[in-house]
């Protein structure tokens, strides 16, 4: 029933509220005045009862000769038989009851004054009707009628009615009225408070979610149940939403394409000239493994080592300017089997001096043995090594730089963790956007390349952080396509490298 009622709209269940209220009042006070009518037509019966009991009393005069004291204590016994109640008898020159059909009344004043000087003359008293309240609250008239025997009058009969105060009863039927009609008024309150609840709570929702539209937040939704005027409201407020959703969206992507753009035309005018110089350093080690390498075998095998570091560096370089050239377009990736532990331990190895310089204490936590990934080796070691970098570069003044690797279900998840000064909401929202750094000398580009590498590779990744107690970045790579046997390797390392 609430369901349909929720479908009605707003001026149909005003309406049906006031018609509601209208046919409550008017059969309320309908039913009221048919009850004080009842009262008023029984109230008037029992006094056309009693006023006819006490013309019969009038009629009924007693008879007879002989003592009057008798015949009027006979008579005292009749009206008792015609329904009078309390029948008291008094003697001349006396003011008390002498006999009586209530026994509690005998020896009290027939009359009220009467003791002190007494009636000439037999009075006899009864009374009609009931008496339904306290002594002297009700209201009560009282019919006086001549005793005759024969043709001398000897007394006189006082018949004492209690009658119904009928303002009393109009009183209460006023009353009556009136509760009632208060009464459907509350009710109509009660009605009115909750159609009201009902409105301003969805108008309140709606309030608080236009406030977080307005502050950013887009994942806002209203419930929006109902058919009427509330409901649409709420259904046009969502497909609002919905298509600033899809409008915020459409711009992030026009932005990263505008940017992309602008990158390209960057590299473009940047790649000639590190080219040149990369490919004269080149030219130039082959040129030092000629002509200046020792003679000692053992130097000379370091001496190689080191040039072939420096040249694979060169090549890795020059690489990362070609697929820098075309960031909008997917990497050419030179897939093959590549062991994670192996790379991470190299890119820690390369910062841990630049680390140690700046106080920071360089420890890994590998969980061995882990699969064979199916990657490129190259680009990963981009990806480490921008995240370690970023890593180093938030504790200037020391700390504890963490990189941990494990296996998570179907993928590889490799952590860097610093102690740093951490990164606010915003910052990790804005983090992977092409030239966005919180650096005053950073150019903003390493993150939104190392998304792209993992991206490529069917990864993700991820920044968690907060200001004061450190930044975590979580790169996962999926096993599709590596190689899931285990690979033997060395024993854990976990400590300062």
């Amino acid at each position: 029933m609430d369901l349909g009622f929720r479908k009605v709209t707003l001026r149909t269940k005003l309406l049906l509220t006031m018609l509601s209220l209208l046919v409550l009042s008017i059969t309320s006070l309908f039913f009221l005045h048919l009850y004080s009518e009842q009262r008023l037509v029984s109230q008037l019966r029992e006094y056309t009862e009693d006023l006819s009991t006490a013309l019969e009393v009038f009629q009924e005069q007693p008879v007879g000769e002989g003592d009057p004291q008798v015949i009027l204590n006979a008579y005292k016994e009749k009206l008792g038989q015609l329904g009078v109640k309390d029948v008291d008898f008094a003697p001349p020159d006396s003011g008390d009851v002498q006999a009586s059909t209530n026994q509690r009344n005998i020896g009290k004043p027939i009359v009220r004054g009467s003791k002190k000087k007494g009636p000439k003359e037999y009075v006899i008293k009864g009374v009609l009707g009931e008496q339904t309240g306290p002594p002297g609250s009700q209201t009560t008239t009282t019919l006086t009628f001549p005793i005759v025997l024969g043709d001398r009058r000897v007394g006189y009969l006082l018949i004492t009615r209690y009658l119904d105060d009928f303002s009393a009863l109009s009183r209460q039927a006023l009353l009556s009225r009136v509760l009632a009609t208060l009464g459907v008024f509350a009710l109509g309150m009660l009605v009115s408070l909750y159609l009201s609840w009902t409105f301003s709570r969805p108008v309140q929702q709606l309030t608080t979610a236009a406030r977080q539209v307005a502050a950013g937040d887009l994942s806002v939704q209203v419930p929006s149940h109902g058919s009427d005027e509330i409901g649409s409201l709420a259904r046009t407020f969502n497909e609002m939403v919905e298509g600033l959703r899809e409008s915020r969206q459409l711009e992030e992507r026009l932005h990263f394409a505008e940017r992309s753009t602008a990158m390209g035309r960057l590299a473009a005018a940047l790649a000639h000239e590190i080219r040149n110089p990369l490919n004269f350093i080149n030219l130039s080690i082959d040129h030092v493994r000629e002509r200046l390498g020792p003679d000692d075998s053992r130097r000379r095998e370091d001496f190689d080592r080191i040039l072939s570091n420096v040249k694979a560096e060169i090549s890795r370089l020059n690489r990362l300017v070609r697929d820098f050239l075309s960031f909008g377009k997917p990497m050419r990736l030179d897939q093959r089997p590549c062991a994670m532990d192996e790379l991470v331990r190299e890119v820690a190895a390369v910062v841990d001096h630049k680390a140690k310089d700046q106080g920071i204490a360089v420890a890994t936590e590998i969980d061995e043995p882990l699969p064979t990934l199916v990657a490129d080796p190259e680009l990963l070691k981009t990806c480490f090594l921008n995240l370690m970098i970023n890593a180093i570069d938030a504790m200037p003044t020391g700390g504890v730089l963490t990189v941990g690797l494990r296996r998570e279900q179907d993928g590889i998840v490799t952590t860097v963790a610093d102690t740093g000064q951490g990164m606010s909401v915003q910052e990790i929202r804005d983090a992977f956007e092409p030239y966005f750094s919180t650096k005053e000398t950073g150019v903003g580009l390493g993150l939104a390349l190392t998304r792209k590498i993992v991206e490529d590779h069917g990864g993700t990744v991820e920044l968690a952080s907060e200001p004061g107690r450190g930044t975590t970045a979580r790169i996962r790579l999926p096993l599709r396509g590596s190689a899931t046997a285990a690979r033997p390797t060395d024993a854990a390392l976990a400590g300062s490298v």
